[in-house]
């Protein structure tokens, strides 16, 4: 049986510099950010199929955290 492949994410802090890694380094980075770059950066959980993503706002990302 083939295991699944690892879920990516994106963890948005600027527009023009999102950061693509495993979900637990970017949460760990967003860890590290500043309180107001945290209350508006974004993570996107890309899943293991084309177009399957997901979109966390920093309410969800503490939570995950």
């Amino acid at each position: 049986m083939e295991s699944p492949a690892p879920i990516t994410a994106q963890l948005v802090a600027s527009i023009h510099q999102p950061w693509r890694a495993s979900v637990r380094e970017c949460l760990d980075r967003w860890q590290r950010l500043d309180a107001a770059a945290r209350a508006s950066a974004y993570l996107v959980l890309e899943g293991p199929e084309p177009n399957l993503r997901r979109t966390l706002n920093a309410v969800e990302i503490a939570k995950l955290a």
